[in-house]
């Protein structure tokens, strides 16, 4: 009975610590990032009972007219917080909510997994600003790390139910659900590499590393519930308002945006540009050099590594090489390499002989253990001063404002045909165009690629277009290629196309404020 209240107060605590930190973050007027405003979007429609199924606000784009909602569950989620609140503030306290949610659900599991010192492991969640600034972005990310935990449950505990319930909502919750059939091979890999060291005797030679994949004589019930977890991730694809033009976008969102990547063709998302193994590592070095200590530890403690050390340790490592592929990745490397920190905790106090360390430090000269005191000192007082630099670097403040554009769309509105096209200079407007009004279509939005399936020559001479690289009647190919009436130009990074604008006798300036400029084509 007193250990219920202790971890009933440890949620508690856990709650109203994270809520203040996470709160702190949205606290202000903007969006750290433009798909906020498309998430917001859709999330009120459904809030008003609308299910849209095709996307004519995007009329260059294969989305148009083969649209899927990737994150049906994330906006119906959403939606009540935007039915009661102004949708863009509605969804700033959905972030809060769903970022506290998923770390009390990582307090859960470790909990679950009898890993000690949990409460604090969680709070560990403080130190880590680069996921912080990722988990608060409007972005179903939290949620997505919330079922991933779930996930890890399941299999570890032979859960099969809860596995396919989990596979199911992780498809229609998240695009990025491919990553379910990663962690599964990793966690399968992990059995395997666990069983191999703890049967046998520990042979690091070739027949042993042969012998690693054999098969077993008797099959694992790790076997059943990863069948379980990929029949939940079939039906989720197939129990779908979207099937089966869902495929076609998980092809271009998982592989050519995921995976393969054109961002060394066009312009993409700085998320999908890679990083450095030093940008990493400093982006939470306290926690890169705990789990290197981990490691050392543990490497010389083999076969008494857990299972959940194992696979939390592949998982870690796996998502530090994708996070050099593509930074966006961090918000897996880091809450992976926390969960290996806290399950190598667990294996390091289960052999450490406290007793013979106690002698061990009865043993040193007093001058030894004042130096020794000192230097652990200077340590943990550098160790905070990171700590507390980490804990309130996370901004979300100077990237988009909640009212960003809305003067020239009110305009746009007001004053322009129903459905009438809007050319405009970027592709990352496209969700604050659309946010603040739906009256108008645009060109392309939410991701490059999807122009470039759509039509590559067309997407070429947009990028030109909007780059300055055409100079002469730019209003030429804006009516007869794009069909567009109007123009809208954010100033910030365009000043050339705004310049061959500005020389274009078919074109007449109706509309500017300090960061946007309306023309219109004669």
């Amino acid at each position: 009975m007193l250990k219920s209240k202790k971890w009933n107060w440890e949620y508690l605590w856990l709650t109203i610590i994270m809520s203040i930190y996470y709160g702190h973050i949205q606290w202000n007027n903007f969006i750290g990032d433009p798909d906020g405003f498309y998430h917001a979007k859709l999330a009120k429609w459904l809030s008003e009972g609308k299910l849209i199924e095709s996307l004519p606000w995007m009329q260059f784009s294969s989305l148009r007219d083969n649209f899927t909602d990737h994150h049906l569950l994330y906006h119906l989620l959403l939606a009540p917080f935007t039915y009661f609140f102004d949708p863009l503030i509605g969804v700033k306290i959905a972030a809060v909510v769903f970022a506290v949610l998923m770390v009390l659900a990582f307090y859960w599991l470790l909990k679950k997994m009898y890993i000690p010192w949990a409460f604090y492991f969680s709070l560990g969640f403080l130190l880590l600003n680069g996921l912080n600034f990722r988990i608060s972005l409007i972005k179903a990310n939290s949620l997505s790390l919330l079922i991933i935990w779930f996930i890890i449950y399941a299999l570890f505990e032979q859960k099969k139910g809860l596995s396919l319930i989990l596979g199911f909502l992780f498809v229609w919750l998240y695009g990025g659900w491919p990553l379910a059939i990663l962690i599964l091979g990793i966690y399968l890999l992990a059995q395997k590499i666990h069983q191999k060291i703890h049967v046998n005797k520990l042979k690091i030679f070739w027949h042993q590393t042969l012998h690693l994949f054999a098969r077993d004589k008797k099959p694992r019930s790790s076997l059943k519930i990863s069948l379980y977890l990929l029949i939940g991730l079939g039906l989720g694809i197939l129990i779908n308002p979207y099937w089966p033009q869902n495929l076609y976008l998980y092809y271009q969102q998982f592989l050519q945006i995921g995976v393969v990547n054109m961002g060394s063709k066009f312009t993409v998302g700085s998320e999908w540009y890679g990083s450095n193994i030093m940008q990493i590592i400093s982006s939470a070095p306290h926690l890169f050099v705990v789990a290197s200590i981990c490691f050392v530890v543990l490497f010389f403690q083999i076969k008494k590594v857990s299972r959940l050390s194992w696979f939390s340790f592949m998982l870690a490592l796996i998502f530090l090489i994708l996070t050099v592929k593509s930074k966006r990745y961090v918000e897996y490397y880091m809450p992976f390499t926390l969960l290996f920190v806290a399950s190598a905790s667990k294996d390091i106090k289960s052999f450490i002989n406290w007793s013979k360390l106690k002698k061990l430090w009865h043993s040193l000269t007093t001058q030894i253990k004042i130096y020794l005191s000192l230097a652990m000192l200077v340590f943990l007082s550098l160790v905070m001063a990171v700590s507390y630099d980490r804990i309130l670097s996370v901004k979300l403040s100077g990237m988009h404002p909640l009212d960003k554009f809305q003067g020239a769309t009110e305009w746009l509105a007001n004053n322009t045909e129903p459905e009438s096209v809007i050319f405009h200079s970027d592709w990352d407007e496209w969700p604050i165009l659309f946010y603040h009004n739906d009256q108008n279509y645009y060109i392309i939005g939410l991701d490059p690629t999807f122009m470039e399936n759509y039509d590559s020559t067309l997407h070429e001479l947009y990028r030109e277009i909007t780059r300055g690289d055409i100079r002469y009647k730019v209003s030429k190919y804006i009516r007869e290629d794009f069909k567009a009436s109007h123009v809208f130009v954010d100033k910030d990074g365009h000043e050339n196309f705004i310049r061959n604008l500005d020389i274009d006798s078919e074109i007449l300036k109706v509309y500017e404020d300090q960061k946007t400029i309306v023309y219109q084509l004669k």
